[in-house]
């Protein structure tokens, strides 16, 4: 096959196989195979300067369907992001043919010693994963509970360098190379099989309802604040308006919340959860809102989980906050996000998970993008968590890929999550990333999910324990890597 067409149809796969709303998991195992073979075959300058182009046009694509393509600091990350990707093709390039019978794990190496790198250096979490695209993929998605999401990378990175090498070299001369990796490979989907089989949740559970407002309220709300001549999203502006117009304004979604809380109490629901920023509340009646909260919590004898757009009067003049009211009618913490994004112009929190003890176990709590921050969630591991919650709020674009992320936090940690997003898809998963409930608020004028979760002492995980040491130690052979083949040449 000529290079030209193998680069077109690496290039082809790999905007399938970016981690969007749509992507297509097949593709991220395959769209390697062709850009390693390209990179083989093409001059050296060439092939490194067309891979990189290829996984630059992955990450603009990427920007483009989430809706990031004009956030610099996003754009500069995975600018970076791509240049990291592209050493691990010039590493398997330069120094596969020289590492003997290594030669197939430079590729893995140093693939997940750039995406690590990509986390340490620029802070936007553990996105651009290869082995974030696997989230359905249940017997291989326990290996995150030993390695983190880097050891999907892991996998899937070596079996495209094992078929790049097939393919260059012909079968006989890999056998015993390709054979140890599908005996590794069968490991690794039959001890993620045992675990699901063996080691599956207790029966017993915990209802959790996440709710959203409706869409009159939402219009109310909006116009409303339009007839002030107020932006949500201009802190300063809302702080510096009459206040009572402010509330009124506010007041329909915090309504709706209340009342649909009480609704779902009814129901059943031990806890609900309310989704992150969709409710705006003013420094001055927030007091009263908890107030109301704790008497509807108190009389059900449940958990609240408000959160939402808490304006002050203080710089910036806004917080994104996540407020457990228990059944006692007592606000038993307050959260403030630690991980604003980039398009957030609020303070960090502290970063620490807040917990409680309760009936049904430890319950902690994080707010939407603290979740893609595996050092993070590995805290309230630490703590002893049995269920964590995340209100969440995303758009258009980014909904499933956030909701399929939150799965490898709760196999990584060993916990039952509940994240409920306005703006997105809610999910529900237990320990070993099955998915117990699914809402989307784009297929409905009322967001409602209500899942049934586990209630169990947390299942304990390798990765808990340790960490990123998987990664940490592909960083080292990675480094290790030019040594080890310039000795062999030697």
């Amino acid at each position: 096959m000529k290079p030209r067409l193998l680069w077109w149809l690496g290039t082809a796969l790999l905007l399938l196989a970016v981690h969007t709303d749509w992507n297509v998991p097949l593709a991220a195992w395959v769209f390697p195979v062709f850009l390693l073979r390209y990179a083989r075959l093409a001059p050296t300058r060439r092939a490194i300067l067309m891979v990189g182009l290829s996984l630059l046009i992955g990450q603009v694509f990427w920007l483009g369907v989430t809706g990031l393509l004009f956030v610099l600091s996003a754009l500069l990350a995975f600018t970076l992001l791509a240049v990291l990707q592209t050493t691990a093709f010039l590493a398997d390039r330069l120094l596969a043919d020289r590492a003997g019978p290594l030669r197939t794990l430079v590729f893995p190496v140093t693939l997940v010693a750039g995406e690590y790198l990509f986390t340490v250096i620029t802070g936007f979490g553990d996105f651009g994963a290869l082995g974030s695209t696997q989230s359905t993929n249940l017997p291989l998605l326990q290996t995150a509970s030993v390695t983190g999401v880097y050891g999907l990378t892991f996998v899937m990175a070596w079996s495209a360098s094992v078929a790049n090498t097939v393919w260059a070299e012909g079968w006989r001369p890999v056998q015993r190379t390709v054979v140890v990796h599908l005996c590794l490979l069968g490991v690794v989907f039959a001890a993620g099989g045992a675990r699901l089989l063996f080691d599956a949740p207790t029966t017993k559970t915990v209802r959790v309802a996440g709710i959203s407002p409706s869409a009159e309220a939402d219009r109310t709300s909006s116009d409303a604040l339009k007839r002030i001549g107020v932006k949500y999203w201009r802190a300063e502006e809302v702080v510096a308006a009459d206040p009572a117009a402010v509330g009124a304004a506010f007041a329909p979604v915090t309504e709706d919340l209340v009342t649909r809380t009480r609704q779902q109490a009814s129901a059943g629901a031990k806890i609900v959860l309310w989704p992150e920023t969709h409710a705006s509340v003013l420094e001055r009646d927030q007091a009263a809102l908890l107030a109301r909260v704790g008497t509807e919590a108190k009389q059900a004898g449940i958990h609240v989980g408000l959160a939402y757009s808490l304006y002050t009067a203080q710089a910036p003049f806004i917080r994104n906050v996540a407020v457990l009211v228990g059944p006692s009618g007592e606000v038993l913490w307050t959260y403030d996000k630690t991980h604003p994004t980039p398009m957030e112009p609020m303070t960090p929190g502290p970063g620490i998970v807040p917990t409680t003890d309760s009936a049904y176990g430890r319950i902690a709590s994080v707010i939407c993008y603290d979740a893609d921050f595996p050092g993070l969630m590995r805290q309230a591991a630490d703590k002893g968590t049995s269920l964590m919650l995340v209100p969440a709020n995303d758009w258009p674009g980014f909904g499933s890929l956030h909701a399929e992320k939150a799965v490898f936090r709760a196999v990584e940690n060993g916990y039952p999550l509940f994240r409920h997003s306005t703006h997105g898809n809610s999910t529900a998963v237990d320990g070993q990333g099955r998915v117990l409930g699914h809402a989307d608020y784009y297929r409905t004028d009322q967001q409602t999910l209500v899942a049934d979760l586990p209630v169990q002492p947390r299942t304990q995980t390798v990765y808990a324990r340790v960490g990123d040491v998987f990664a940490w130690l592909c960083l080292a052979a990675a480094a290790i890597c030019p040594l080890w083949t310039y000795r062999r040449k030697r």
